[in-house]
């Protein structure tokens, strides 16, 4: 950590810090010792790892207190900013606290995505939006498209993933557009600035995009290789007859509703063709079917299947 107190409980960076001085925690009041070396920036550890509540939900690398110390310096003279500022009412202590208003988490290393849903709640129940930047090297891109993790969409802030280059020391918003299939993301690429990352830009929400044939073979492809009888999207092919050369065109798209899901965009759909068609739909059934995707300020589940129907019906009609 960058922030201690003190013997007469004045704030003290570790720019401005001396060795052989007693030091405090200003979360805990434990003490705390000044390290100052060749291998990593000047910080301040405790003495005990589990003395402190910080120390309760992370740990911090040479790497994560370097791009800490580098977005400080970055944002300092753009907005009122607090580091290291613990807030009692949630027991959280966000990296970077941005006028009150933005935390700014550094997750480089991987945590539930419930995890991540947990704290991100805790900044929202106190009024707070919260951005997760992320280690830019671990994100999977292949042939055009990116491939995140669920920790890594968890994260997900206004349809965009942000991240932190160690070696540029450059930040870069990944907008993920549209699911087409096996985890794969159309998305835009761009560097953000420390300004451009406060605005907090809203992005326009895709409408919908038709999925190749080559994509809906690799999903049906993928299904066959769990070798298992229950697997939904087979059992509804099979029972409506199709395959992937004939696939009803209005199955092979994909729709911004399709973001809080985990489920593939071929089977939600096979689902409720399948049921309409032979007039067993029920609302309830859909709704067990349907798995959520754990993300960040997510809307509520039944927002989300009135969008699937929605988009369904639309994409039906369009055919």
């Amino acid at each position: 950590m960058f922030l201690a107190v003190d013997e007469n409980g004045i704030q003290i960076t570790a720019a401005e810090a001396v060795k052989n001085r007693k030091y405090f925690c200003s979360v805990c009041a434990a003490p705390v010792t000044f390290k100052s070396g060749s291998i990593k920036l000047p910080h301040f550890s405790h003495h005990r790892i589990l003395d402190c509540i910080r120390y309760m939900y992370k740990r911090e690398s040479a790497r994560h207190l370097e791009a800490k110390h580098d977005l400080y310096l970055k944002i300092r003279g753009i907005a009122p900013l607090a580091m290291e500022y613990y807030l009692p009412e949630i027991e959280q202590i966000p990296d970077l606290l941005v006028d009150d208003e933005l935390a700014l988490e550094i997750q480089f290393s991987i945590i539930p995505a419930s995890l991540i849903a947990e704290r991100s709640s805790g900044y929202h129940s106190l009024g707070m939006e919260v951005i997760w930047l992320l280690d830019e090297a671990s994100i999977r891109m292949d042939n055009g498209m990116c491939i995140p993790t669920q920790f890594q969409f968890s994260t997900a802030y206004r349809r965009s993933l942000f991240t932190y280059n160690t070696k540029t020391k450059k930040m870069h918003r990944i907008i993920l557009h549209l699911h087409h299939g096996c985890g794969r993301w159309s998305f835009t690429k761009t560097e953000v600035s420390a300004e451009a990352l406060l605005e907090r830009k809203e992005v326009p929400a895709p409408r919908k995009v038709q999925l190749t044939e080559h994509e809906v073979g690799r999903m049906i492809h993928r299904e066959k290789q769990q070798k298992s009888v229950l697997n939904p999207t087979l059992s509804f092919m099979y029972h409506l007859g199709v395959d992937a050369k004939n696939m009803p065109r209005h199955l092979c798209w994909s729709i911004e509703a399709e973001r809080w899901i985990l489920n593939p965009p071929l089977e939600w759909k096979l689902f409720l063709y399948h049921h309409i068609e032979k007039g067993t739909f029920d609302m309830e059934a859909f709704g067990h079917f349907i798995r959520m995707r754990i993300v960040q300020g997510s809307p509520p589940k039944q927002k989300v299947l009135s969008e699937l129907l929605h988009g369904y019906y639309m994409l039906y009609n369009s055919q």
